[in-house]
C-alpha cells in the first residue's frame, strides 16, 4: 500500500498517494493456544470514522489502509500550528501531547518493522522537498528520529524525474504491485513537497485450511434478487468467533502465520445488512466482541477475491473535520523556515491506491493507504455469500493495516473519483465501552445469599399490585441500582435500603455480592447476551465525592452525569438518548415529555439489554393460531409456538401450578414459566406471585425433573414503563425520597434526595429466543417443552429469567393477554 501527499505552492496538490498493498494468504494455522486481544489503549477511532465516511459514499468494493493515511498526515501535523494542528490532532484522535504522539507512532513502526520469516511486511515513508524550500532543521530531525523518514531535497520542477523516482521506490516497496503511484507527472506541477508512504503485506494462513480441491463455484448475492457465480473456498475447522447483536452480524478471526497479524471478517446476518453494518460499526463494539470471542468449530465458506481501489480522500477528510490543510488558511509554519514560503504550503489531495488478493494460500495486499481483510463464520457455518466488511490488524499493537468492504468479489477495480461528495461536517457517535464479561466458571451460592434474593419476589409482588395487564421488569437491575445508592447513604436512609435488600452489614460482603450480580448482567456466550449500564443523573453544580465515584465505577460498573434539570426538554433528551444507546435502540425513551421538574435533584437509571437464544429452538413450521383465554373476556386468537423435547418440568403443589425451565444457549440462564392450575380464582396472578415468596428459587428448581414435554407458548412482546418509587415505599424504603434523606456519601454540597427510580423494560419472544431491553428494567423470554407432559400456556402465566449460578432473578414478568400495552 502506498500513500503520498503533495504540497504545492498554490492550491495544488498535497497528493497523499498510497500504493496498493498486496497480502498473499497461504495457510491459516489454528493452534491450540489461547488468543488474548491487545490489552493496551487502541488508536483506531479515526480508522473506522474514515472507513465509514468513504463507505457510505461508495457502494462498491472498498480497501483503505488507515495506518498509511495516518503516517502521511502525522508528518503534516508535526509541521502544523494553530487551527491546522488542532484539526489534525482532533480528527485523528492523537494523544494529548506531541511527545506522546511520537511515542505512539514509534511503537507502531517498531512493531511493523520487525523481521519474521513467516510473513513479509515492508513499510516506508519518504518526504520530498523542493530545493527552493529551506526546511527547518528541527522538523527534519523530528521526522527522522521518531518516524524514520528521510527528508530528500530535490528539484521538484523536474516532474518527469521525480515521478520516475517516486514510482520506482513505491514499486520496490510493494514488490511491483503498484507500478505507478503518480499516474500523470503534471499532477506534480507547482508542487514543493511530496509525502509518500508505502506498505506491503504478504501473509499465509497459520494453517493450510483452504485446499484447492475444496474450492467450488457458488452464488454470491449482490442483493436479494441479484446473484453472480464466484469461486468459494471452504473449510471446517476451529476459529475464534463472536456474534454482535448491535451490528446484527457475525465476527470471525483468521490468524496469519507468525502470531502477529490476523484478518477479521464481519458478516451481516441478512443479505442486505452491510449498510446497517457500516452505520453502526465502531471500534468500541468491535473491541468488546473481540474479547468475547470463543474458540469453536466453524464451517467457513468465503469467496476468492482480488481488486484494486483508488480513493481521493480530500472530501472524506473534509467531512471528518480536516479542512484547513486544503485551504489557503493552512498553517504549516513548522516545516519551512520562512513565513512567505510556509504560508503557501497547502494540500490539494490525499490519494490512496490499494489492492488485495485473497485465495487458498493466503492474502497478498498492496496499497497506497490500503486495507485488506478476510471472511466470517457462524457457530456452525460461516457463509460469506453476500456483502461483508473485513480488516487486518497487528494484534501486538492493535494497529489496523487495512479495512475493506466486499460487495462484489468479481469487481476488479474501484475508485471514489467519480462519486459525489458531501462536505458537511460529521463526527462519529460516541459509544460507551462495555465492561468485561463474567467468567464462565460455575459459582457456588455463598451461605445466606439465598436471602439476598428475597427482594426480587418482594418487588415483583409490589409492582403486580399496582399494575394490571402484562408486566416486564428486572428486580436484579433495580437491586443493583439501589445498592449503588446505599454506598452513598447514611443513617435511616441506608438502614431502610439495607433492610429491604436483606443486605449483610459487612461492606466488603455487600460489594462481593454486588459484583457477582453485576457479572451475571455482563455476559455473552454462544449467542446469548446480557448487558447492563447504570447511571446516576445529578443536578448541575453538585460536587460529587471522589471516593463515591471510584466505588461506583469499581464495584458497580456505573457512573455519574450532571444534567441541567431546569431545562426539562434538554435533560429529557439527554437521558433518553443514553437509554437508546444502552439498549441498542430497543427502548426509545424512559422519560415522557414534561415529566421532569426544575427541583429534581437526582435520577437513577439502569439500562438492561438481554438477547437469549433457546438451547433448543422452536420449529417455525410448528406454529399455529389458537385461543388465549383472557380473564373476564374469554378467547383471543394469537400466534403460538410449539415444540416437543426434554425439559426440567414439575407440578409445584404448594403453588398449585406447573413449572418448566427453558435453558438458553449460554448454559447459565434459563426461563422459568409458572402456569397456575386454577386461573379463574387468581386472574391477575397476584396470589401466585405472593406464594412465590415462601419458596426459594433453589427449592423450586430442585422440584423440577427432566421429562419429555409438549410445550406450547404464545409469541409475545411486552413493554413496561415503571416508576418503582411507590413499590419501594411499600417495601419500607421511604426516607431516600424525602428532603430528610441523608445521601452525604455522594456529596456534601447541600441536601440530596431521590426524585424517581425509573424502569423501562421491553421484551420480544419468538421461536429463536428473546430480545429484551430495559432502563432499570427486567427482560424475559418464553420457554419450550417436550412430549409426555403437556404444558399449554394458553392462559395467564408468570415467567422469570434466572441466573442458575446464583439463583438471582434477572427478569420477571406476567403475561395475561396478547397485544396488551402498558
Amino acid at each position: 500500500m502506498t500513500k503520498s501527499a503533495v504540497i504545492q505552492r498554490q492550491q495544488k496538490d498535497l497528493n497523499v498517494t498510497n500504493p496498493i498493498m498486496k497480502t498473499n494468504v497461504s495457510t491459516y494455522d489454528d493452534d491450540d493456544e489461547d488468543f488474548v486481544p491487545y490489552q493496551g489503549e487502541r488508536f483506531n477511532v479515526f480508522d473506522w470514522m474514515l472507513f465509514k465516511t468513504v463507505g457510505k459514499k461508495y457502494s462498491g468494493n472498498i480497501l483503505l489502509s488507515p495506518i498509511s493515511v495516518k503516517m502521511a498526515l502525522v508528518l503534516l501535523y508535526e509541521g502544523a500550528q494553530d487551527q491546522t494542528a488542532h484539526e489534525l490532532a482532533g480528527v485523528m484522535q492523537l494523544p494529548a501531547s506531541r511527545s506522546a504522539t511520537r511515542d505512539k507512532f514509534s511503537e507502531i513502526l517498531q512493531s511493523l518493522r520487525m523481521i519474521c520469516p513467516q510473513y513479509e511486511l515492508n513499510i516506508g515513508t519518504r518526504l520530498y522537498v523542493d530545493t527552493s524550500v529551506s526546511t527547518r532543521q528541527r522538523y527534519a530531525a523530528i521526522v527522522e528520529t521518531f518516524y524514520g523518514v528521510n527528508l530528500i531535497n530535490t528539484n521538484m520542477s523536474d516532474t518527469r524525474l521525480i515521478t520516475e523516482e517516486v514510482n520506482a521506490w513505491v514499486k520496490n516497496v510493494t514488490h511491483g504491485n503498484i507500478g505507478k503511484l503518480v499516474e500523470d507527472e503534471n499532477n506534480l506541477k507547482d508542487s514543493v513537497m511530496l509525502v509518500v508512504n508505502a506498505l506491503f503485506f504478504k501473509g499465509t494462513w497459520r494453517r493450510q485450511y483452504f485446499l484447492d480441491k475444496n474450492t467450488y463455484m457458488r452464488k454470491f448475492y449482490l442483493s436479494t434478487n441479484n446473484s453472480i457465480d464466484v469461486p468459494f473456498m471452504t473449510t471446517v475447522s476451529r476459529f475464534y468467533y463472536s456474534e454482535s447483536p448491535e451490528l446484527d452480524a457475525k465476527i470471525l478471526r483468521i490468524p496469519y502465520d507468525g502470531h502477529k497479524f490476523a484478518m477479521y471478517l464481519i458478516l451481516p446476518y441478512t443479505l442486505n445488512g452491510v449498510d446497517h453494518l457500516l452505520k453502526e460499526i465502531n471500534p468500541f463494539i468491535l473491541t468488546r466482541h473481540v474479547w468475547l470471542m470463543q474458540d469453536m468449530p466453524v464451517e467457513v465458506i468465503i469467496p476468492k477475491f482480488k481488486f484494486d481501489f483508488t480513493s481521493h480522500l480530500e472530501p472524506s477528510l473534509r467531512e471528518l473535520g480536516i479542512r484547513d490543510i486544503f485551504d489557503d488558511t493552512a498553517t504549516l509554519t513548522g516545516i519551512a523556515k520562512t513565513k512567505r514560503v510556509s504560508r503557501h504550503l497547502i494540500v490539494s489531495d490525499v490519494l490512496q491506491k490499494t489492492g488485495i488478493e485473497v485465495n487458498e494460500n493466503g492474502t497478498t495486499a498492496y496499497a497506497a493507504t490500503g486495507v485488506q481483510i478476510g471472511n466470517k463464520i457462524t457457530d456452525q457455518t460461516f457463509h460469506a455469500n453476500h456483502p461483508f466488511v473485513f480488516y487486518i490488524e497487528d494484534e501486538s499493537t492493535g494497529t489496523i493495516l487495512y479495512i475493506g468492504k466486499i460487495t462484489n468479489p468479481l469487481q476488479q477495480e474501484g475508485s471514489t473519483e467519480n462519486v459525489k461528495m458531501d462536505f458537511t461536517s460529521h463526527l462519529g457517535q460516541e459509544t460507551r465501552p462495555s465492561l468485561p464479561s463474567a467468567s464462565d466458571d460455575v459459582l457456588l451460592i455463598p451461605h445466606g445469599e439465598e436471602r439476598y434474593n428475597f427482594f426480587n419476589i418482594d418487588l415483583f409482588q409490589a409492582v403486580n399490585k399496582e399494575i394490571e395487564g402484562n408486566v416486564i421488569m428486572s428486580p436484579t437491575s433495580a437491586k443493583l441500582a439501589l445498592t449503588t445508592l446505599a454506598e452513598g447513604a447514611k443513617g435511616q436512609t441506608r438502614q431502610e435500603i439495607q433492610a429491604a435488600l436483606r443486605m449483610p452489614e459487612n461492606l466488603q460482603e455487600i460489594r462481593t455480592i454486588a459484583q457477582r450480580t453485576f457479572a451475571a448482567l455482563k455476559t455473552f456466550k454462544n449467542g446469548t447476551e446480557i448487558d447492563v449500564a447504570t447511571r446516576l443523573w445529578t443536578k448541575n453544580g453538585l460536587k460529587i465525592m471522589n471516593n463515591y465515584n471510584t466505588i461506583l465505577q469499581q464495584y458497580y460498573g456505573g457512573d455519574i452525569q450532571p444534567v441541567d434539570f431546569t431545562n426539562g426538554y434538554t435533560a429529557e433528551e439527554t437521558i433518553n438518548n443514553w437509554v437508546r444507546a444502552a439498549t441498542r435502540n430497543n427502548v426509545k425513551s424512559i422519560l415522557q415529555p414534561g415529566s421532569l421538574n426544575a427541583d429534581t435533584t437526582l435520577i437513577l437509571t439502569s439500562a438492561l439489554y438481554f438477547k437469549g437464544r433457546w438451547q433448543k429452538s422452536f420449529n417455525r413450521n410448528a406454529g399455529f393460531i389458537d385461543c388465549f383465554y383472557i380473564p373476564k373476556i374469554g378467547c383471543q386468537r394469537t400466534n403460538f409456538m410449539a415444540t416437543t423435547a426434554e425439559y426440567s418440568y414439575g407440578h409445584i403443589a404448594s403453588l398449585n401450578a406447573d413449572a418448566i425451565k427453558i435453558p438458553y444457549t449460554d448454559g447459565k440462564t434459563a426461563m422459568i414459566v409458572l402456569l397456575p392450575n386454577n386461573h379463574e380464582l387468581d386472574p391477575n396472578l397476584q396470589i401466585l406471585s405472593k406464594d412465590l415468596s415462601y419458596i426459594p428459587i433453589s427449592a423450586l428448581l430442585a422440584n423440577l425433573y427432566i421429562t419429555e414435554v409438549n410445550l406450547i407458548l404464545p409469541k409475545f412482546s411486552i413493554e413496561s414503563k415503571l416508576d418503582l418509587r411507590f413499590a419501594l415505599e411499600h417495601l419500607g424504603v421511604h426516607t431516600m425520597f424525602e428532603t430528610t434523606a441523608d445521601l452525604s456519601g455522594i456529596t456534601e454540597d447541600g441536601p440530596l434526595y431521590v426524585k424517581n427510580i425509573l424502569q423501562n423494560a421491553k421484551i420480544e419472544v419468538d421461536e429463536q429466543g428473546t430480545i429484551a431491553a430495559a432502563v432499570t428494567e427486567f427482560s424475559i423470554v418464553p420457554l419450550m417443552g417436550s412430549s409426555t407432559e403437556i404444558f399449554r400456556a394458553n392462559r395467564p402465566f408468570l415467567f422469570a429469567i434466572i441466573d442458575l449460578q446464583t439463583n438471582a432473578t434477572l427478569f420477571a414478568g406476567r403475561y395475561v393477554r396478547p397485544d396488551s400495552s402498558n
